[in-house]
């Protein structure tokens, strides 16, 4: 798995540099770059263009020719997306089914879905990933979803089942997080804030995505931001998404189309205020924010930025880098791919195994 974080997505490396970085030998290198390119993990792209004398290096890079990822996004308001992603995070294919409601959500639609998909690749899969807007476990439970009226759904071993496919289930905004972090402009140290029907945050510590004890790390949506505020539909007044949801936002647009700015305005300060507690404390370098382009603009974005330099700009501290997504609205697909190939990556060996022998019965 080393070799391959180190050329994902589109880098491109010689065996011999592979070595030295990884504390290799040379006959370690080969053999080990040797089983990846079996496997279609790895492939050769040419010599390297330096000059002078000496003989020149073949160069080694992400065989993104061969398998297939199906990533499916739960998150959108309106829409069931799915796609076809190859070993560097690119999508290749993509589908999608409307929906009137989240609530009409259903297994066997995704399923349906994942095996459209199924049908259009003619490269083989190596997994399915799924990203849900709701708390999920380790296990791939969808402990609860909100937007679609889960609770407790055993969303990995119902699709494995059906499908006969290794899955992933992880949460939506975690996922657009990943691929904030190779596509976009995500640090390391970094988090990202959804806004949409709901609000949540991911955040990554020296590289990795902190679930939390009970995988709720970045529920933030129903903490209480002001306990007079408006009601909430989790049943609690004064929500951070009873004042940052899209739907509450667009709502105050819409009855006071002339104080926009000043709703906008209103709503990237509060968020500042909030934020700057957590981000005072973990010192990230960078903060994502995820919504729509008529929300979270300029304005907004000039709001927020404010409202954290006036809490956290110090000679001590200085405020996180704050930038709108950069993937844009195919994140949560792209993310969860990432997420399943690096999962499933240092196992192709054994699905190769498994897919030949079923091929041969």
């Amino acid at each position: 798995m080393a070799v391959f974080n180190l050329l994902f997505p589109a880098a491109t490396v010689s065996r011999s540099e592979l070595g030295r970085t990884l504390g290799l030998s040379r006959m370690a290198a080969t053999d080990v770059t040797g089983e990846m390119l079996d496997n279609h993990i790895i492939r050769e792209v040419g010599e390297d263009t330096r000059t002078g004398r000496g003989k020149r290096s073949v160069m080694l890079a992400i065989d993104t020719a061969f398998w297939r990822i199906i990533t499916i996004d739960l998150s959108q308001q309106y829409l069931l997306q799915g796609a076809l992603v190859d070993l560097g995070g690119r999508i290749i294919e993509r589908m999608e089914t409307p929906i009137e409601d989240c609530a009409n959500i259903s297994i066997a639609l995704i399923a349906e879905l994942a095996r459209k998909l199924m049908a259009v690749s003619s490269q083989p899969i190596l997994g399915l990933g799924v990203a849900v807007p709701g708390v999920v476990n380790h296990e791939g439970t969808v402990v609860d979803a909100v937007q679609l009226g889960w609770k407790d759904v055993p969303l990995h071993d119902e699709l494995r089942d059906m499908l006969d496919l290794p899955v992933l289930v992880g949460n939506a905004t975690n996922a657009a997080l990943v691929a904030e972090r190779f596509f976009g402009e995500g640090g390391a140290d970094s988090m990202l804030i959804r806004i949409g029907a709901g609000v949540g945050a991911s955040l990554c510590i020296n590289g990795e995505i902190v679930d939390g004890a009970t995988c709720m790390a970045g529920e933030i949506g129903h903490v209480v931001v002001d306990p007079e505020g408006p009601g909430c539909a989790c049943g609690k007044r004064g929500c951070l998404e009873a004042y940052l949801s899209t739907n509450n936002l667009y709502a105050q647009i819409a009855s006071d189309p002339a104080h926009r700015t000043e709703i906008l305005t209103g709503a990237g300060q509060l968020l500042g205020r909030v934020m700057a507690m957590p981000l005072g404390l973990l010192n990230l370098h960078d903060v994502t924010v995820d919504a729509p382009a008529d929300i979270a603009g300029e304005t907004f974005i000039h709001a927020m930025g404010g409202e954290l330099s006036a809490a956290l700009n110090t000679q001590y501290m200085t405020i996180p880098l704050l930038h709108r997504c950069q993937v844009g609205p195919n994140a949560s697909l792209r993310g969860q791919a990432i997420s399943v190939l690096r999962r499933l990556v240092p196992h192709i060996r054994q699905l190769s195994t498994r897919m030949h022998t079923a091929h041969d019965e």
